[in-house]
C-alpha cells in the first residue's frame, strides 16, 4: 500500500467525523476565498472609476456608502482648479440606473466641454448635440444599438449619436449623458458625484491629491484603488467583519482538526505502539499524522474554494456590496485559500503528533 493510499484509508474509518471536520474547515476557507475575491474585485473597480478620462485622480465624498453614492458641490471645481498643480478640472456625475430595461447600467454626465467628453475617441457616428446619448462601444454591442437609434434611460428616450471608446471598462459598458441631463434625472442639480483630476507635467499626483483634502474638509482624493475604502464604507464594513470571521473560522476549524486528530490517535494507541515496536521512528509517526490532517485541509480546500467562490458571486449579484464589483479570483486569492486549509490542519496536528510520538511502545501494546 502507498503512503497516500495508507493515510487515506486512516482517514475514512471514521467518515462522518472527517467529512464533519473537513466541512468546518471549508467555512473559513470559503470565507477566505469570498473576502480575498471580493476586495480585488473593489481595488479593480476603484482603479476604472478614479482614472475616468484618463484622469490623475478622483475626488469623492468622504464616508459615502460607495463611489457611485459620493455628492459634492458642482462649486466645488473652481476651487480645486485653483489648488497649485492642478492641470484640468472635470464634474462627472455617475448614476447606476436602467437602460433598455436593464438595471445596474452605468449612466455618466459629463460636460461636452471637459476633459473626460473631449478625449471619448468617437468609433462610430458623430459627437452629441445638445440631449444626446454616446454609448460606449461594449455597452452598444450588449444592447444591440447603433448611431440614430434611441436608447432608453429611465423611462426617457435619447437619440444616440454615437458611439465611444474610452480604454475605461466600465465606461465603455455605459451611456454618456450631458451632465445637466444626469443631474436633472438624479434629482441633484447642483452635484456632482466626483471630480476628475488632472496635474501639471512634473508634479505626482500624491502630492496634488493631499492639498487637495487639505483644502476641502471632507472630500477625499483618491488616487490609488487601495485608498477607495476612505470612501466606500460598504465596503470597509464588509471587509473589516470578514477577516473578523475569517479569524474565527481559523481557531474554530483548528479546534476541529485538534480534536479529531487527537481522537484518532487515542483510539489507535495499540496499533501506533505495534508500529514503534516494528521500527517506526518517531518522525515517522508524527508524519503520518500531519498528513492525514493534511489530506483533511486538502478536501477542506476542494469544498471552500467552491463555497467561496458561489458565495463572492451570490453576494455582488444581489448588490450587497456594491452594483460595480465584480469578484476577481486571483491565483493569490486561491494562494490564500490554499495556505489556510493546510495552516489550520497542521496547527491542528501539532499536539495530536506530538502525544503519537510520546507514547512508549510497552505502554502502547498494554492499552485496552
Amino acid at each position: 500500500m502507498t503512503w497516500a493510499g495508507f493515510v487515506w484509508r486512516n482517514l475514512w474509518r471514521r467518515p462522518a467525523r472527517t467529512a464533519l471536520t473537513a466541512a468546518g474547515v471549508a467555512i473559513g476557507v470559503g470565507l477566505i476565498v469570498a473576502l480575498l475575491s471580493i476586495a480585488a474585485g473593489v481595488r479593480n473597480t476603484a482603479s476604472d472609476l478614479i482614472h475616468i478620462g484618463r484622469a490623475d485622480f478622483g475626488v469623492f465624498q468622504a464616508g459615502a456608502s460607495d463611489l457611485t453614492r459620493s455628492l459634492l458641490p458642482e462649486s466645488l471645481g473652481d476651487r480645486i482648479a485653483g489648488i497649485d498643480g492642478v492641470d484640468e478640472v472635470a464634474g462627472i456625475f455617475l448614476r447606476v440606473t436602467e437602460v433598455e430595461g436593464r438595471d445596474a447600467k452605468l449612466v455618466f454626465g459629463y460636460d461636452p466641454d471637459e476633459f473626460p467628453a473631449r478625449r471619448l475617441v468617437i468609433v462610430a457616428g458623430r459627437r452629441p448635440r445638445g440631449e444626446e446619448a454616446l454609448l460606449g462601444d461594449t455597452g452598444a454591442r450588449t444592447l444591440g444599438l447603433q448611431p440614430g437609434e434611441t436608447v432608453k434611460v429611465e423611462g426617457r428616450r435619447f437619440r444616440v449619436a454615437g458611439l465611444y471608446h474610452s480604454g475605461n471598462r466600465f465606461v465603455d459598458t455605459g451611456v454618456v449623458l450631458p451632465l445637466t441631463t444626469v443631474q436633472a434625472m438624479a434629482e441633484r442639480p447642483g452635484d456632482v458625484t466626483t471630480f476628475g483630476v488632472t496635474v501639471t507635467l512634473g508634479r505626482r499626483p500624491a502630492d496634488i491629491a493631499k492639498l487637495v483634502e487639505n483644502d476641502i474638509p471632507g472630500a477625499v482624493a483618491v488616487t490609488e484603488p487601495g485608498a477607495v475604502v476612505k470612501v466606500d464604507t460598504s465596503s470597509r464594513l464588509i471587509i473589516d467583519a470578514g477577516w473578523i470571521f475569517s479569524v474565527m473560522a481559523l481557531i474554530v476549524g483548528g479546534i476541529g482538526v485538534l480534536n479529531t486528530m487527537a481522537m484518532s490517535v487515542f483510539e489507535r494507541i495499540q496499533e501506533i505502539g505495534i508500529m514503534r515496536a516494528v521500527g517506526w521512528r518517531k518522525r515517522r509517526i508524527a508524519l503520518l499524522i500531519l498528513s492525514e490532517a493534511t489530506g483533511i485541509g486538502l478536501i477542506a480546500l476542494a469544498l471552500g474554494l467552491s463555497l467561496g467562490y458561489l458565495a463572492a458571486e451570490l453576494f455582488t449579484s444581489q448588490g450587497s456590496i456594491t452594483t460595480l464589483a465584480e469578484p476577481d479570483f486571483t491565483a493569490g486569492v486561491f494562494a490564500w485559500g490554499l495556505a489556510f486549509a493546510l495552516g489550520v490542519a497542521l496547527i491542528g496536528a501539532l499536539y495530536p503528533a506530538w502525544r503519537a510520538v510520546s507514547l512508549r511502545p510497552i505502554e502502547a501494546l498494554r492499552r485496552e
